[in-house]
């Protein structure tokens, strides 16, 4: 479906975008716009795909696109003429969000909505936006956020039906940046304890493969406002430190985050879901 068409990723040089985004390039697109705020980011995904491809046809369908999503303007211009979007940009990190809180607001709310009425202005036929688990049940800022981005986006649908728009709401992603794997690592390498905020602590996790592979079959299938959950593994944060190191190698215990808590979920108790053999299906409530 993405064979000569063009797509915009926002957030596109982030774990998740980047991983959109080399998945597109095997399908021969037209042309993929990698939208992002940072222009570090931006010149380090160039050189990454300059290695990558070194074909120039394929070098040449990659545009690299400054602009943040809290800017509608911006948006509407980087969606002119795009047939399909991923929405991966946000604010990830719970303690920035809760320090930032209006930031948060900025980017994960108002910015979805930038977002979501470029894609309604450009006749964008698909919009798929990524969640997280914090958006269950939250108590944190982020987590907050990003629950008002689902409910804003399957209203928006209601209101807009031409852009077809769907959400896939993940866990934690084995070894992205800023993750506790990296952490591990980089505790071992300046031979420093590794701290842990609360020994109790579980997440659930993804690998790469497997959350790409995911996105591509929500992004086909998923309509309607619908909300995508992969099932996922609950998984000890310690069992996971642990791994990474070295047999009685030092943790140093400092303490929960504010806004952390110590299990997440996939789904609440007052979400109807579809149940099938790898994934649930939360239908946008709005419609019924």
């Amino acid at each position: 479906m993405f064979e000569d068409k063009t797509i915009c990723v926002f957030g596109g040089t982030g774990t998740v975008g980047s991983l959109i985004v080399n998945e597109l390039m095997k399908h021969d697109p037209y042309s993929v716009r990698i939208v992002c705020n940072n222009e570090n980011e931006l010149w380090e995904a160039n050189q990454s795909m300059t290695k990558r491809y070194s074909d120039n046809k394929q070098f040449k369908k990659l545009r690299y696109l400054h602009g943040d999503i809290r800017d509608l303007e911006r948006v509407r211009r980087a969606l002119k003429e795009v047939d399909y979007c991923f929405n991966c940009a946000a604010m990830k990190h719970v303690p920035y969000c809760e320090y930032n809180p209006l930031e948060a607001v900025k980017t994960n709310i108002l910015g979805l909505d930038n977002v979501i009425e470029g894609c309604v202005e450009n006749g964008v036929k698909k919009l798929l936006h990524i969640s997280t688990d914090k958006a269950v049940e939250p108590t944190c800022v982020m987590g907050n956020t990003k629950a008002i981005g689902e409910k804003l986006l399957r209203m928006r649908w209601q209101q807009n039906p031409t852009t077809q728009m769907v959400i896939v709401r993940s866990g934690n992603i084995w070894n992205s940046r800023g993750s506790i794997m990296k952490l591990v690592d980089e505790c071992k390498k300046q031979e420093k304890p590794v701290p842990i905020t609360d020994k109790r602590m579980m997440r659930f996790f993804i690998t790469p493969e497997e959350l790409i592979t995911f996105i591509m079959k929500a992004f086909k299938e998923g309509k309607n406002g619908e909300t995508w959950i992969p099932k996922l593994e609950e998984v000890s944060i310690l069992d996971v430190i642990r791994n990474g190191l070295p047999e009685n190698y030092p943790l140093v215990e400092v303490g929960r985050r504010e806004g952390e808590k110590l299990r997440e979920k996939l789904y609440s108790e007052a979400e109807e879901i579809k149940e099938f053999e790898f994934y649930w299906i939360i239908e946008n409530e709005v419609i019924k």
